[in-house]
């Protein structure tokens, strides 16, 4: 849909639930994550439409992919070793790399490539006092190797972001049950909250891989840095929203009877939800 949330276009119809939605940096192909009942792959169809093509399958889930700025890799998150982790591929699924690698109970999620393309933003509960109630936001270079915390005891259950020149990242927490978007550097510094959706937002629980939540979630910075686009409940059901990144002019877009979960933005100033 157009980022005014008008002109929206339906381009996938097969069964089983598609998110984690991403646009190739022309805005001509579409990623994202086919969820069935036992297992979920990378997929990818063209934005006008057509027959999806299947990237990459794990053991039982491959999900939350992210093309790199040039277009040549995705990055994603997959059980093939029977724990959560993040690798790469070609754009069309070859090449597959594993780039973290730690023991269960530990997980490593939602990779997301910084605009210069050098760096992986993603989430884990490495090093947590309370894994159940805490995962924290990290980097590493997009080839792997040593890694960076950034943030300490939040609660990133619900995806993250870059802004177009790098300088910041969105994310998300769970305050007292409710998701509220962050700000902070890439340094790590200058953490700051933008949202305070009530606590009585009602918590929704969609089944099958996706955790319970309320509030915000998967925060996606636009391209011209005006504006974060964003899913939340707080209104009631699960609809598109943006806000700019001081906190101000909450805009909604959508209104359904369904749930609205997943956004990412188009090169431009498409937006995307699935």
């Amino acid at each position: 849909m157009s980022a005014d949330g008008s002109i929206e276009r339906q381009i996938t119809s097969a069964n089983g639930v598609q998110a984690h939605s991403t646009l190739t940096p022309d805005g001509a192909t579409v990623v994202y994550t086919q969820v069935n009942a036992n297992n979920s792959s990378i997929m990818s169809v063209p934005r006008a439409g057509g027959t999806p093509s299947e990237l990459n399958r794990g053991s039982d889930w491959s999900l939350v992919p992210n093309v790199s700025p040039d277009g040549a890799r995705v990055a994603f998150t997959s059980d093939v070793d029977g724990n959560y982790e993040i690798y790469t591929m070609t754009i069309d699924g070859f090449d597959l790399q594993q780039l973290t690698f730690t023991d269960l109970p530990i997980q490593r999620v939602g990779p997301k490539y910084s605009p210069d393309g050098l760096l992986i933003l993603y989430a884990t509960d490495e090093d947590e006092i309370d894994p159940a109630n805490e995962q924290d936001v990290w980097v590493m270079p997009t080839k792997g190797g040593a890694d960076t915390r950034l943030t300490t005891t939040i609660n990133d259950r619900e995806s993250r972001g870059w802004s177009p020149d790098g300088m910041q990242i969105v994310t998300q927490t769970v305050v007292n049950g409710v998701g509220q978007l962050l700000i902070l550097n890439a340094d790590g510094s200058g953490l700051r909250q933008i949202t305070d959706f009530a606590a009585n937002t009602p918590m929704f629980s969609p089944g099958g891989i996706f955790p319970n939540m309320a509030g915000a979630v998967t925060p996606a910075w636009s391209p011209n840095g005006d504006w974060i686009a964003f899913a939340s409940n707080h209104g009631g059901n699960y609809e598109i929203y943006r806000i700019r990144p001081d906190g101000s002019a909450l805009t909604r877009l959508t209104q359904t009877s369904e749930a609205e979960l997943s956004v990412s933005w188009g090169p431009s100033t498409t937006t995307r939800t699935s």
